[in-house]
Parts: structure tokens; sequence; C-alpha cells
């Protein structure tokens, strides 16, 4: 994947840092409130180990028979000190999904649950004793514990990893000396091909900070062109999952030749019980808290995140809900074809609205890109409908990431995806390095069969941007550090 991180001006990982915190809570007038990105609703601002930040799907450019997901959660992670510790969730479920009939139904899901080694005193204090170069030296005293289990079409789960052990969180050179080479010891080959590795990682979601302010507001600021690119997040970590299995065990059937699209998406459950019924002996139920396929897709429709929605509301229930029901949801269902941030745009600087109804917009979050569905890039590219052993008559609008999975890798990249005529790229899945939020803003406004709106963001001061993910797996880069 290409270095397109190019700026003007540079900003260094010390700045991005003091960045990290002002320039989340600057809001979108200063084009970079990045809150609207990764914390979308109120529920899963007020649970961070449960908040999911991005999910990416692609084909893997070294292992082209490959293809990796990827779900990132608990986002703003300062750079780790020695006492600093962002772990995953126990008493969760993290979930991939995978559908090939379009149903919102899973064929298959991919489920992590985690457990803690704790041997601190109190649980509390530095996570490790001295110079930790393994996640199975002595001197590390937080381990977290995962198993990663196979569902098939409802069935019982499959264990893949009985005991693996996530990397954790980087707390600086003095304890971890060598972070890169401990990650790699985490990394656990899967039955059948492929591999997993759990654990932190730098944020490496790629946006313009000044889409923030156009799509709450309708405009970026007073002087857009004189605002900057600014993302905070480079300097910030995610925890992040990432699978990389074959193609052939994604496609429905088994046949990516015959059944070319998935449809992907993660969720996140919390432990509960069902108060229903008697609490004595029952199984622990599970709770679905978050949700993620599409990036951005509330924002996109609804212009709104945490701090500006309601508990309860739209946002809430898309996360509560699974993707099977949201074609129930008609207030949702109404925003695809009639999304927000366009008339705001409008209202602000007088740039007209694409007509409706928007089946474009239904097209690129609820169903894919094909020719007959709305969608105005007139190439069948990523629905379920070309799924040779999908019943059309089953097919329903869902939120899913859709990925065609005989998409050859391209050579050269476009950051803009398949709105820069780079047809492996977003929305056909989502590479890590994929720049969605301007393309999203320039298809909202309804390219490429309408006015371009790429002047709605100018050349800006200077760029900030997370370093380039790589081309080897896991492909997210490893984690910031304090001094």
């Amino acid at each position: 994947m290409p270095r397109y991180c190019a700026a003007r001006r540079t900003v260094p990982l010390a700045a991005a840092t003091v960045l990290l915190s002002a320039a989340t809570l600057a809001g979108p007038m200063l084009g970079s409130s990045e809150a609207g990105g990764h914390i979308d609703s109120p529920s899963v601002a007020a649970d961070p180990a449960a908040n999911i930040t991005d999910v990416y799907a692609f084909t893997s450019p070294d292992k082209p028979d490959m293809a990796t997901l990827v779900l990132n959660s608990y986002p703003f992670q300062a750079p780790g000190t020695a006492v600093a510790n962002y772990p995953f969730a126990t008493r969760a479920r993290y979930e991939l999904h995978i559908d090939g009939r379009g149903t919102g139904v899973p064929d298959i899901t991919y489920r992590w649950t985690f457990r803690n080694e704790d041997r601190r005193f109190l649980g509390a204090g530095p996570i490790a004793s001295g110079p930790a170069r393994s996640v199975d030296d002595r001197t590390l005293l937080f381990r977290q514990h995962y198993t990663l289990e196979r569902i098939r079409g409802g069935g019982a789960p499959e264990v893949l990893v009985a005991d693996g052990i996530a990397a954790p969180t980087r707390t600086g050179a003095l304890q971890m000396p060598d972070y890169g080479g401990l990650r790699a010891g985490t990394v656990r080959k899967l039955p059948g091909g492929g591999q997993t590795v759990a654990g932190q990682a730098a944020e490496q979601f790629v946006t313009d900070g000044r889409v923030f302010g156009l799509f709450v507001l309708g405009t970026a600021g007073p002087v857009p062109g004189a605002l900057s690119a600014a993302n905070p997040l480079p300097a910030a970590n995610v925890n992040s999952l990432v699978l990389q299995v074959p193609k052939s065990e994604l496609a429905l059937g088994g046949d990516a030749r015959r059944n070319p699209v998935v449809g992907v998406w993660g969720t996140v459950s919390r432990e509960g019980a069902d108060l229903k019924s008697s609490l004595r002996a029952q199984e622990p139920s599970y709770r679905q808290v978050a949700r993620l396929g599409n990036p951005h897709i509330n924002f996109a429709l609804l212009g709104s995140f945490a701090a500006t929605a309601v508990p309860g509301g739209p946002e809430d229930r898309f996360n509560f809900r699974p993707a099977e029901r949201d074609h129930l949801d008609a207030a949702f269902m109404a925003a695809a074809l009639d999304p927000a941030p366009p008339h705001r745009i409008e209202t602000a600087q007088g740039f007209i609205a694409p007509p409706g109804p928007r089946t474009d917009i239904r097209a690129l979050f609820l169903s894919g890109l094909g020719k007959d569905n709305g969608a105005k890039f007139g190439i069948d590219l990523n629905t379920q409908a070309m799924n040779a052993d999908a019943d059309p008559k089953a097919i329903t609008f869902a939120d899913e990431l859709r990925l065609n999975l005989t998409t050859p890798v391209t050579a050269k990249p476009d950051k803009y995806g398949v709105l820069g005529g780079d047809l492996q790229g977003y929305p056909n899945g989502r590479r890590i390095n994929d720049d969605i939020d301007p393309a999203l803003l320039r298809m909202l406004e309804g390219e490429p069969g309408g006015r371009s709106a790429a002047g709605l963001l100018p050349p800006p001061a200077f760029i900030l941007q997370p370093t380039p993910a790589t081309d080897v797996f896991p492909y997210v880069n490893l984690p910031h550090a304090g001094p």
C-alpha cells in the first residue's frame, strides 16, 4: 500500500500527542472533531472497550488468495506508559460476521472472548516487573488470553485458537525493548490456513477532519482552505483484531468465482442475564452493544455523533439491532434515501443537494454497487445479487461492508478507492490506507453521476495522517509508546 500522506507541512508525533486531546474536543468548526468518527452513539461513549472504531476487509496484498478482516476498538488510547493498560473487554464477545446470501444473517461468525491473567499487586501498577521480550516472560505481570471460535450457519462453535495470548499494551522501551518481536510471537496459525493476532496497534484511521464540520454544520469552517486536514488520531492507539483466512473459507459454498461477494460487519456483545426467566442455573446471555460495517454510516446519514445524539435514538438503535432488521427501521431507511449532510451543506453554502430519493446512497450502504440497484457507477461490483447461489428473493437491505473477493489487487492503489478509479478500494471493502471521508462526502453530494463536490475540500494548510499501513501481515502498525 502506498505512502500517500505526503504533506505541505508535517506535524511531529509530540505535537500530535498534544493535538489528540485538544483537537478531539475542538469541534467541527475547527475541522478536527474526530469524536464524530469514533464515538457515534451515546451507548458506546460510556463503554470504550466495546466501542468499534473501524472495520476493514480487503484482499491481502501479499497473499492474494487470502482475505484480511480487521476489527478495531477502544479508541483514543494515549501512548503507553509503565502503568497504562488498555485491555480488551472480558465477559464480552468480539465478533466478525460474514454474509454471502445478502440476508443480513451471518453465514460465518468469528468470535473472540478474553480472560485476564493478572499478577499485579491488587490488580494495579506496572504491567511488567522488568524487560519483557515475549508474552511468555515471567516479568510480564498482566496478560490476556483469548479463545477464537468459528460459527457456521448458527451451528455449534468450532475452536480455532484455544488459548491465544494478546499482545499487551505497549509501555515503552524499558519494559518492552523489542515490542515488534513480542507482537510477532503472538501471531497464531489457523487450522486450514490463515492466521490471526490480537493486541494494541497504532490508530490507522485516515481522514480529512474538515469533513466532520461539513456533515454536522454544512461548512468546514469560516475559511476552509486555511484549515488543516488535521487528524489527531495518528498519535493514539486502538485495540485490533486481525484475521486472515483463505477466500474459499469466506465465499458462499466455498467458491469465490461462483459467489464472489461477501458482506462483513463487526459487533461487540456484553454478558448479562435474561431477566424474563429464572436466574437459577441460567447460562449467561449476551446483549449486542456495538456494531459497525460501513464506516460512518450514521454520521453520514444523520449528520450526528455521540455529542449530538439522544440516548436511545437512531444511533443507539443501530448499535443494538442485528443487521437483518435494518430494513424494518423506517427512520433508518428514510435517512438512507435522504441523508442530512447534503441539505446542511446547501443551507450553509448554497451547494445544491442532489434530488431524491437517493437510491445511490441506499445502495452504497445497504446493498452494494450494482448496475440495477440505484448505484451510479454503472457496474456490478459488490452486491450479493452477483452470487449464483444467493436467493434473489431473500436479499434485503442491511449495513454490511461488501467485498468482491475476485477484484485483483491493484499495483497502484488510489486512496479514494472506487471513486478514484481503483475498483479494489472503498466501498469495495475497505483497505487500511483508504481515505474514506472525502470520497464519502463526494458520493453524498451525487458523484459519480452528478456535479463534483471536490471543491468543498480545498487544499488544506497542512496534513497530518497516520503512517501508512504495511503490505505484510498484520498490516496495522506497532502501537505508540511514551518516553
